[in-house]
């Protein structure tokens, strides 16, 4: 179950990212290249099932998988979601999908709890760094934790790369780009929610603050 579960965390995410960027080329072939990644993934995964596997699967476990770079990104997935597009139209979005608004424990979790707890971790774990070792005997040598670095910066790196380039290559100033990138950019459109016990559309007077526009009364599906 939890190969299963991150096939679909990591695999089917990046493969999402990369078929809507170049939608038009990878669309019509997904399940191709779908195929392709699982393969080129499996090729990746071959080394660590070896008799030095271990040496690698830990060195990329310990600065990657679990280490700071996960801290770092999920920390600020959670504020994107939680502050800049906002727990209120988050819940309103989950309300569309079941037909009910998650409760007040989950929305303080998302939006206070999770950020400080990681960003917490995060210091604790900077602060009280260790070498690698292996077995209780093993040291890694400074090459192998030097290549450890490289892997977790090479996700953690994205974040201020980009934050940076979006406020420079923007159409205004840097501080405009800057404030306008904590806006969520989201387009509004109509949409309709289902009660789950009656079956019946939701009036959209019920679920305002997501652009939606009454049509006689009853909301429609774009």
């Amino acid at each position: 179950m939890l190969g299963i579960d991150s096939e679909f965390c990591l695999v089917e995410s990046f493969i999402t990212g990369v078929v809507d960027n170049w939608s038009e080329t990878l669309r019509p072939h997904r399940n191709k290249f779908t195929v392709v990644i699982c393969v080129v993934m499996f090729l990746l995964g071959v080394p660590m099932v070896t008799h030095g596997g271990m040496y690698i699967f830990q060195l990329m476990d310990y600065y990657s998988a679990s280490g700071m770079s996960l801290l770092w990104v999920c920390f600020f997935q959670t504020v994107a979601i939680s502050w800049i597009f906002g727990v209120d139209k988050l819940s309103e979005c989950i309300e569309q999908m079941i037909g009910e608004k998650p409760n007040k424990f989950w929305t303080i979790c998302w939006k206070y709890c999770a950020p400080f707890v990681m960003i917490a971790i995060f210091i604790f774990q900077c602060v009280q760094f260790q070498p690698l070792v292996y077995g209780g005997d093993y040291v890694y040598p400074q090459w192998a934790n030097i290549i450890g670095f490289c892997i977790s910066l090479s996700s953690m790196v994205w974040v201020p790369i980009y934050a940076i380039y979006y406020c420079i290559a923007g159409p205004g100033s840097i501080s405009e780009n800057f404030f306008n990138g904590l806006k969520p950019q989201i387009k509004q459109r109509r949409i309709s929610i289902r009660d789950r016990q009656t079956g019946l559309l939701i009036s959209e007077s019920t679920a305002s603050g997501l652009g939606m526009m009454e049509s006689d009364g009853i909301s429609e599906s774009a």
